[in-house]
């Protein structure tokens, strides 16, 4: 277990920031570089790190109790299901320096969530604990300082601003230090950021930015990047699957379209084994035919629903696709045409209808899950059952 410590530490020495966040700690020389990662990664959101490193700090010494502190400001704050109020309750003050007991104390406050005495408490603890970079940090979001309050931590605590330099980068993006956007000024504030710390959630952030100006690709490039340093189960999969998705739009639009009409050829071939490749078995899909009838679920059996139309032409014509802000659904509008007989009659029908379907990213591909035909420009639509 020493070694394992050991090894940690000097791991750490090489790509420690120079961010120190307590002045005052009881927490050994070690323990405390430790701590100061730790909370580090807290600030930059990147909370699972934090609590490694939390629980790295109290393995390298069991009385640095802050350590204790990390793990609770990850928790959540839920009274039904968080675990914040029991894990400070688990934490023994009397191993606290005051100025961590001044950040203990403001833990405890966000369990009440009464503002008004979180304020008292964090006036009481900023005035005492001036120079304290976590205090001060702290006291940003609890006081709704918002985007100056950032602005001003990054001149005050210059060494310990990767966080306030990434939320600035933010406030640049979205045009609030300014009339407009000035998404040059973002990237800066990242790189700055990064200078600070070599973490993932940068990266992430300046996917993010990336993506607001529409360049989806530097979008995909640095999420690829911020999904390396941990791929598994990593919290930066969401958007890398929606930067990749952007990034090939025009041809998800495309393969959408044809699948479409491959679905639609399988129904009137009578083709159950290929119509099943593009449904989900774990959402049905409702259909709407043109007949203004009930909606239904589409299965196996409903492809007896059409055995008394015989069609002589038909055809999809006319596609809009549009997706959802997280790529992970389509809606396809389209248009019908051709014609049919009914039944023994030999009697030609003029089809139009217009139709709307929708389609979800599902791991084993887009799958539809729903369909509306109607009646469209005087034409029929197919006839009742």
């Amino acid at each position: 277990m020493k070694n394992l410590i050991t090894i940690l530490f000097v791991m750490i020495s090489y790509n420690i920031s120079s961010q120190k966040w307590i002045n005052d700690s009881n927490c050994d020389a070690q323990s405390y570089e430790i701590l100061n990662e730790a909370i580090t990664h807290l600030a930059n959101l990147e909370q699972l790190t934090a609590v490694g490193m939390a629980k790295a700090a109290k393995m390298s010494d069991s009385g640095c109790e802050c350590a204790n502190l990390v793990l609770a400001a990850a928790a959540a704050t839920d009274p039904n299901w968080g675990t914040r109020k029991a894990k400070l309750e688990g934490v023994n003050t009397q191993l606290l320096s005051s100025e961590e007991k001044a950040w203990y104390d403001l833990l405890v406050e966000t369990t009440k969530g009464d503002e008004n005495i979180w304020s008292e408490v964090y006036s009481d603890a900023i005035n005492k604990f001036s120079d304290s970079p976590l205090i001060s940090w702290v006291g940003i979001g609890g006081t709704g300082a918002g985007w100056d309050g950032y602005m001003a931590f990054s001149k005050k605590f210059p060494e310990n601003s990767s966080a306030a330099f990434n939320m600035i980068a933010y406030g640049y993006a979205y045009g609030e230090y300014g009339e407009e956007p000035d998404y040059e000024a973002a990237y800066e504030a990242i790189e700055k950021s990064r200078e600070l710390h070599q973490g993932p959630n940068a990266l992430d952030s300046k996917a993010e930015i990336a993506a607001m100006e529409g360049k989806y690709q530097i979008a995909l490039n640095n999420q690829l990047k911020a999904f390396d340093y941990a791929y598994f189960a990593s919290p930066y999969q969401p958007k890398l699957q929606i930067y990749y998705r952007n990034v090939v739009k025009e041809n998800l639009t495309n393969n959408l379209k044809e699948a479409q009409r491959a679905v639609q050829k399988a129904i009137l071939d009578g083709n159950y084994e290929e119509f099943e490749k593009y449904i989900s078995e774990d959402m049905k899909l409702i259909s709407g035919d043109s007949n203004l009838q009930d909606f239904y679920e589409f299965n196996k059996e409903s492809f007896s629903r059409g055995a008394n139309v015989n069609w002589e032409s038909f055809n999809l014509k006319d596609f809009e696709v549009s997706f959802s802000p997280d790529m992970s659904m389509a809606i396809l509008t389209f248009y019908a045409e051709g014609s049919y007989t009914s039944g023994d009659s030999e009697d030609m029908i003029d089809y139009s209808t217009r139709a709307s379907s929708v389609w979800i990213a599902t791991d084993s591909g887009w799958k539809t899950v729903h369909t509306n035909w109607a009646p469209y420009g005087g034409g029929s639509g197919i006839p009742k059952i």
